[in-house]
């Protein structure tokens, strides 16, 4: 049996944020939406039937607020992993390594994640990141340094580099 999966919405600096709760820990987030009814919108497309507590966000919610602001926050340990698979996972938990204010391109996260002739396959992972803003794919870019493809558009990917002092 599928358990229910909970929702809590963050007003950040960069956005509303969705966060999608199973009962391991954060199994989705939206990208930052201009409104709380986008993210709620965006939350319910990915399952979640039931609003979280605060005290079931277990600080996420602190940290993804600091995430906004451009500074660092480790919120892997609240990742539920739940049907990744290991190369997905290889990939999204070095993109997580990427610091911030910093970007590394598709081939050299796929180097870093065991797989360096699979830049094209970290680009597939990067387009389903279940975790879009905690696991940062707006700081993988193209080999030429150029920005490519983001969910949000370049315009958003581009807004979030600046926001964490990247150079675009």
């Amino acid at each position: 049996m599928r358990s229910e999966l909970s929702f809590y919405v963050v007003d950040t600096e960069v956005g509303f944020v969705g966060l999608v709760l199973s009962e391991h820990g954060l199994r989705h987030t939206t990208l930052p939406r201009n409104t709380r009814g986008q993210a709620l919108t965006d939350v319910a497309e990915l399952g979640a039937t039931r609003a979280a507590a605060e005290s079931e966000v277990n600080g996420i919610s602190t940290d993804v607020q600091t995430l906004g602001t451009g500074r660092h926050a480790d919120v892997s340990q609240y990742v539920d992993w739940a049907g990744v698979t290991p190369f997905q996972r290889a990939v999204l938990q070095q993109t997580m390594r990427i610091p911030i204010g910093q970007t590394r391109s598709y081939g050299e996260i796929a180097e870093l994640a065991g797989s360096p002739r699979a830049a094209r396959a970290v680009g597939r992972v990067m387009a389903t990141n279940p975790l879009p803003f905690i696991v940062p794919c707006h700081r993988v870019i193209g080999s030429d340094g150029t920005l490519h493809g983001y969910g949000g558009g370049l315009d958003l990917k581009e807004r979030l580099l600046r926001a964490e002092g990247a150079r675009v």
